[in-house]
């Protein structure tokens, strides 16, 4: 999990590194997350590359508030346009850019004089496509801790034209009306990834607290089937089913 120096310096210039009060997340919050895909090492798993990351030290000066992993149980076209050669993701969330970018730093610090293994320690490799993105909830966040083990559901989504809110609008729909219970994310691409036009596509998340209530929703789904609405330009690709693995989660 590798981050440039040259982005690090971008966001110190732009948002200064100023300390900021922890706030709490509210459904108006826009969070900073930071994704990177991974391939896991021959002779391992994913439960060994979870072991070792839930083994890491997560000091408050450079721990993101919640890290998840996600491996693919059925991705669709390479499960969110890092390409077909990976195995999971691992996503990490800040309550804000100038956290993550203070958080950030400090880890870089951190690793700057130091040898021997690092990361995941030889159960996995990450690439350095980060993706940097603005994460906004469609659903009031419920502040209870995240299970170990969820399902997730996601989908890249084109705007045509329509907006963030919109995007926002209508993945609380989906939960509202067949996903009850699920929490509803959306993320915008600020900085990294595949190269596209700034504002013209989202990605939707659904979380599960658990397989069997993804189940039961896409059940609900199946029997009753949203109607198109014609007035709604967004369109979405083919979602992607995940088993997602909390890694850590502060006490904010």
């Amino acid at each position: 999990m590798r981050i440039g120096f040259t982005i690090t310096t971008l966001f110190v210039l732009v948002l200064g590194t100023s300390s900021v009060a922890a706030q709490p997340v509210t459904q108006s919050s826009v969070l900073a997350s930071r994704t990177t895909a991974c391939t896991i090492s021959p002779g391992y798993t994913m439960a060994d590359v979870a072991a070792t990351a839930r083994a890491f030290e997560w000091s408050e000066d450079m721990a993101p508030a919640v890290v998840l992993m996600r491996n693919k149980v059925a991705a669709s076209g390479g499960g969110g346009n890092f390409g077909p050669q990976f195995d999971f993701l691992i996503t990490s969330y800040y309550p804000s850019y100038t956290d993550m970018v203070e958080k950030r730093g400090a880890f870089l610090r951190s690793q700057a004089g130091r040898n021997g293994p690092r990361g995941l320690r030889g159960v996995a490799t990450c690439n350095d496509n980060i993706a940097i993105s603005s994460v906004r909830f469609a659903t009031p966040p419920t502040g209870t801790p995240i299970p170990p083990l969820t399902a997730a559901a996601t989908t890249l989504c084109e705007l045509n034209g329509a907006t963030v809110a919109d995007a926002v609008a209508m993945a609380g729909g989906f939960e509202a009306n067949w996903a009850n219970g699920a929490t509803a994310l959306v993320s915008s691409r600020s900085f990294g990834g595949p190269r596209r036009p700034i504002n013209s596509s989202v990605g939707m998340m659904l979380s599960f607290p658990t397989f069997p209530e993804f189940g039961a929703a896409w059940d609900r789904l199946q029997q009753n089937p949203a109607a198109q609405d014609s007035e709604n330009p967004i369109s979405c690709t083919t979602p992607s089913l995940w088993a997602q693995y909390l890694i850590h989660q502060g006490a904010n």
